[in-house]
C-alpha cells in the first residue's frame, strides 16, 4: 500500500546534529589518510607557501568552534520560543474552552428557561393547529439548542467521563448520520486521564467525525481508545476511514482541522500522525504519555 505519512513535532537535537558532524569530520580524516591528503595538497601547494597556506586551518578551525557556539546559541533561543509560542497556544485553548463552557451554560439556562416557558404558553391556549405548530417548532428549537450547547461544551465529559461521553458522541453521530457506520472500541483504565487529556482525546475524536462526513466519502469510520496497562502507561487513539483519503503533503489538504488536533496533542508532548493516500482512507493516530499528567 502506497500511503504517505505526515508525522508532527519531528524531534531535531543539538546532540544528535554533532554526533553527525563529529562522525562525518572523523570519516573525512579517515578517507584523507588513506590517499595522502595532506602530502598531495603539500605538494600542490609548495609554489604559493609565502601565503602560509599551513596556518589557515587553525583558523577554519575558529570559525568552524565558532559556528557550533552560534548554531547551539540560535537552537537554544528556539526552543524559547517555541515552548514560549506552544504556551501561549495551550493558553488560547483553555481561554476558547473557557468561553465555550460559559455560552453552553447560558445557552441550557436562559434559552432552554426561555423555550419552557414559550412551550407551556402554547399548552395553555385553546388547542388549535397554530398552537400545535408553535409545539412542535419549540421542540425543535430546544433540541437544536441541545445539540449546540453538546458541541459547544460536551456536559457528560464533566459528569460520566471520557467512554461515556465518547459513547454518547459517536451515539448522537449514528442518528445524525445513518449512512456512516462508526465503531467504537475502547480498553484500560480511562476514568481517570484529567480534564486535560479528556477533553483533547473527545475534541480530537470530534474533529475527525467531522472531516470524515465533510470530505472523507466513508462507509465506515472506526475508533480504537487504548490505554497501556500501569499508572504511567499512555493513551493510544487510532482512526480509520474507508473513504477516499488525500495527499497530506498538498497544501489544499492541510486544514485548520488537522492543524488544531496537531496542536492539542503537541501541547500534551504526545504524537500525532495522519496516514493517506488516494483511494485508501485516513489513518489518524495519537500516542499521548500521561507521566505526571493523571493528577
Amino acid at each position: 500500500m502506497n500511503t504517505q505519512q505526515v508525522r508532527s513535532f519531528p524531534s531535531h537535537s543539538l546532540w544528535r546534529d554533532l554526533t553527525i558532524a563529529v562522525a562525518t569530520a572523523l570519516l573525512a580524516a579517515v578517507l584523507a589518510a588513506q590517499v595522502e591528503l595532506q602530502e598531495q595538497m603539500f605538494e600542490a601547494t609548495r609554489r604559493f607557501e609565502h601565503f602560509e597556506l599551513d596556518e589557515w586551518p587553525s583558523g577554519l578551525l575558529v570559525f568552524a568552534l565558532c559556528m557550533v557556539v552560534l548554531y547551539a546559541l540560535r537552537q537554544a533561543q528556539l526552543r524559547r520560543a517555541l515552548a514560549e509560542n506552544r504556551r501561549l497556544v495551550g493558553r488560547l485553548l483553555e481561554v476558547q474552552e473557557e468561553e465555550r463552557r460559559r455560552l453552553a451554560r447560558e445557552l441550557h439556562d436562559e434559552l432552554g428557561q426561555t423555550l419552557n416557558a414559550i412551550k407551556l404558553d402554547v399548552l395553555a391556549l385553546p388547542e388549535s393547529a397554530a398552537a400545535g405548530r408553535i409545539a412542535v417548532n419549540v421542540d425543535r428549537v430546544y433540541a437544536a439548542a441541545g445539540d449546540l450547547v453538546r458541541n459547544l461544551r460536551p456536559t457528560a465529559l464533566d459528569e460520566l467521563g471520557l467512554p461515556a461521553a465518547l459513547e454518547a458522541c459517536v451515539d448522537r453521530w449514528r442518528v445524525s448520520h445513518p449512512a456512516l457506520a462508526v465503531q467504537l472500541s475502547m480498553a484500560g483504565a480511562l476514568e481517570d486521564l484529567g480534564e486535560v487529556v479528556n477533553l483533547t482525546l473527545y475534541r480530537v475524536v470530534q474533529e475527525a467525525l467531522t472531516n470524515c462526513v465533510r470530505h472523507a466519502r466513508a462507509d465506515h469510520f472506526y475508533i480504537d481508545l487504548t490505554r497501556s496497562a500501569g499508572a504511567a502507561g499512555g493513551v493510544v487513539l487510532e482512526m480509520h476511514d474507508d473513504g477516499q483519503g488525500f495527499d497530506p503533503e498538498a497544501p489544499v489538504h492541510r486544514s485548520n482541522g488537522l492543524a488544531g488536533m496537531r496542536e492539542r496533542v503537541g501541547l500534551l508532548g504526545g504524537r500525532f500522525e495522519v496516514l493517506s493516500a488516494a483511494g485508501q482512507g485516513v489513518t489518524i493516530r495519537v500516542d499521548i504519555p500521561l507521566r505526571k499528567r493523571c493528577a
